[in-house]
């Protein structure tokens, strides 16, 4: 088996989305990059290497060493020809560091990489296979996401959330509620059309369990999915963290994987390949089977990883911070 060089860069949608002329990563995005890197040896297996930045603290040199993962400088990463370069995410700087590292870079074109991890790729998908909600719009004007508003939330404590195409892990989006778009939300969405971005509304769903489908899809179109995780968030949609030990129903596996298989298909028919990460959620409802598409590495993946590893007898608690 081909070993890997292993990269985190957290900030794949912000550089893949830069419309900079030369991609400058924030210190925020140095600093949870760091904390993220160590998370990455629960997807390495022994022979495979981990670029993390020097210097190295004695957890990380020790739990590398146990697994049999080799820790690389990104200044200095030695001979690393006969890996290959594994990023979270494809993105130019990404290529560009497994070049300069000197390990085997088979990126995806980064068109492709930016088309389908946009939430109008994943809106229109979900359109295409029956499965939008109801009163879930795209809007290229500010009268038209008003309209979308109104229409759908006429009640003053109906919810709300706006959407940026480009947004990740509940940035870049707006939430409200009634029957208006004014006041800061409105402010928000106004400068986000002015750029010429076309917006995502849908209605907030009250959320009673959240899914994270990870698959990865291989060069050849095979696909091969890892297993479904348990994502906890808060009243806000924001990330917290994991329950592990608490496999879906057979039923709703059966069809959060039916839907996975189709947009798998879809990814391959559109020139991805690579790791996938599908959200999904139940609600009063029922189940809305795709929330989004993240066509890269997850923190699903490795949720799913350590429940392997622990394999809890009951439902626990894990998170990333």
């Amino acid at each position: 088996m081909v070993s890997r060089l292993w990269h985190m860069n957290a900030d794949f949608e912000t550089e893949l989305y830069s419309r900079a002329a030369r991609y400058r990563r924030r210190p925020f995005f140095d600093a949870l990059n760091e904390r993220l890197t160590p998370h990455l040896l629960w997807l390495a297996r022994p022979g495979d290497a981990l670029l993390a930045p020097e210097p190295w603290s004695a957890t990380l040199r020790e739990e590398a060493r146990r697994r049999g993962v080799e820790l690389c400088s990104p200044t200095d990463a030695g001979d690393q020809r006969a890996r290959v370069f594994t990023p979270w995410g494809w993105t130019p700087g990404a290529v560009a560091l497994g070049e300069r590292a000197g390990a085997i870079v088979r990126p995806v074109p980064f068109d492709v990489v930016a088309r389908v991890n946009s939430k109008l790729w994943s809106h229109a998908l979900e359109v295409e296979l029956g499965v939008a909600l109801p009163s879930a719009a795209t809007a290229a004007d500010f009268d038209a996401l008003r309209e979308a508003v109104a229409r759908a939330c006429p009640r003053a404590n109906d919810k709300w959330v706006i959407k940026s195409p480009r947004g990740f892990a509940s940035r870049d989006r707006v939430l409200g509620r009634g029957s208006t778009l004014e006041g800061a939300p409105a402010v928000w969405a106004r400068r986000r059309l002015e750029k010429g971005e076309t917006l995502i509304f849908q209605p907030w769903l009250e959320v009673k369990r959240e899914y994270g489908v990870v698959m990865e899809i291989s060069p050849g179109g095979a696909l091969e999915i890892h297993g479904v995780s348990d994502l906890q968030t808060n009243g806000a949609g924001a990330a917290t963290g994991y329950l592990l030990g608490r496999p879906p129903a057979a039923r709703r596996a059966e069809e959060l994987g039916r839907i996975a298989r189709a947009v798998g298909e879809r990814l391959f028919a559109e020139g991805y390949h690579g790791a996938v990460g599908i959200d999904a959620l139940e609600h009063a409802g029922g189940l809305h089977p795709l929330l989004e598409v993240n066509a890269r590495y997850t923190t699903g993946f490795i949720a799913l990883a350590v429940e392997r590893a622990l394999k809890p007898a009951t439902p626990i608690f894990w998170s990333t911070k």
